[in-house]
Parts: C-alpha cells; sequence; structure tokens
C-alpha cells in the first residue's frame, strides 16, 4: 500500500488490489441479493444474473429504483477495503453517500457505460473510485481503463477542442482489453482515467458496485454538497 497513491497519481492511474475484509464485503453483496428477490425470485448470483438479461428495461429501471432504499452500501463497501482507503486519503473522509449499484446487460441495445472521465460530472480531482464486482469478470468483455498518460493526451486534445464529453472521446473505437477481476478484488483509480464499457454477448448480465471517496484535508471542489457526507474510518 506504500506505493498506492504514487501509482494513482503518478503512474497507471488505477490498480487491482485484494479486498481485505471479504466477510464484510459478502455482507454487501448478500444484502443486495435481498434487495432484488423481489423482482429476480432468485437466492444465487448465477441465477440473478441470467434472470435479469430476460428482463425489459421498464423491470430493470423498477429494480434500479428499489436500490435507492440500499443507503448503507457506501459503508459496507468503504469498511471492507479500509486499508485502500487510509492508504489514499487517510482516516477522515469525504464518503459519496449512495454507492452506485452497476448493471450491465449484453446486446448491442443495451445501456451501456459511455467512455468519460470522473471530472466530466463534477466529482472533485481529489475523489477515488473503488468498483467492485459482485461476481468473477473472466472474459475479454466488459469496463476497459485507459492508463494515466493516455488519458491525459485525451484530456488535453479533448480541451483543444472546447468540448468536455464530446466526440473525439465518445466517437473513438479503443482497443484497450477490459480489465478482469474475480470476485473478492476491487479497482481503484483516480478521477483522471478514462473508462467505459463495450458492447458484450453473454449469457448473463454484470453487477457491480462503485463508490467515491476523498481526504476531508483535500480542497472539497464539488458542484453537489449533498453527494458527500463525513465519515470516520
Amino acid at each position: 500500500m506504500e506505493n498506492l497513491k504514487n501509482e494513482l497519481i503518478n503512474g497507471k492511474g488505477y490498480a487491482v488490489l485484494p479486498i481485505k475484509d471479504i466477510d464484510n464485503f459478502k455482507i454487501l453483496t448478500n444484502q443486495f441479493i435481498k434487495k432484488i428477490q423481489p423482482f429476480t425470485k432468485k437466492t444465487n448470483f448465477k441465477d440473478i444474473r441470467e434472470s435479469m438479461t430476460k428482463m425489459s428495461k421498464f423491470q430493470i429501471n423498477d429494480l434500479m429504483i428499489s436500490l435507492l432504499s440500499f443507503n448503507d452500501a457506501s459503508e459496507v463497501l468503504i469498511n471492507s477495503c479500509k486499508d485502500i482507503v487510509k492508504s489514499l486519503s487517510g482516516n477522515e473522509i469525504f464518503l459519496q453517500r449512495r454507492a452506485n449499484t452497476i448493471f450491465n446487460l449484453p446486446g448491442q441495445d443495451q445501456r451501456r457505460q459511455w467512455p468519460h472521465y470522473e471530472l466530466m460530472s463534477g466529482v472533485s480531482p481529489f475523489t477515488y473510485v473503488l468498483w467492485a464486482p459482485f461476481h468473477d469478470l473472466d472474459d475479454n468483455d466488459g469496463v476497459f481503463y485507459l492508463d494515466l498518460n493516455h488519458s491525459y493526451e485525451m484530456i488535453q486534445q479533448e480541451q483543444s477542442t472546447g468540448i468536455v464529453n464530446g466526440p473525439l472521446i465518445l466517437n473513438k473505437k479503443y482497443d484497450e482489453k477490459p480489465t478482469k477481476l474475480k470476485f473478492g478484488e476491487v479497482i481503484v483509480f483516480c478521477p483522471f482515467v478514462l473508462h467505459g464499457n463495450i458492447n458484450f454477448n453473454s449469457d448473463l448480465a454484470r453487477i457491480a458496485c462503485s463508490v467515491r471517496f476523498q481526504s476531508i484535508y483535500d480542497p472539497l471542489l464539488q458542484k453537489d454538497s449533498d453527494y458527500f457526507k463525513f465519515y470516520k474510518l
């Protein structure tokens, strides 16, 4: 962990690490299963992922709305990765109030995460992101991350056009291979890393959780003051 902050600021910009408190992380995944059981009628992730591919977009929207009550997900995820968080931001942090639960469904007509970096949405440049799958990601589809040097090049090129989140980044074809993660691993990255996901073909949906945090001693350059809350590890 000693070199993690340097790797995220001056190196690749992201890192794949083990979740230290895996038992706590399993509490999060079990809570998720209970939350969505009224929609899927399933109790294990393989069956849940398969059933989600058969849902309509309206059903998926209803499912996502139901997860707005999943208020403690951000705290559970952060506490599962205390060693990572402390090494980057210390014990006292600003924590995203509600963690994001991410669903990616197979097929060309499905919602996908367009290439972007966190700063596009007004997230503070001092923020870090934890992103953890609820199951293994072991194929060649999914989320890709550009290294920091490549990301900076793209940001500078886009800045020269005077447009943020424009066609230069959105329409570019990226050759990066998606990062493979196992259940029990998390990817942590800085807000300058360009990332997104590609369309994929599979019999199963993908499910993950992400949360953002920063030290309380760094400037809170955040457009929405209600986005974060104070939290002490």
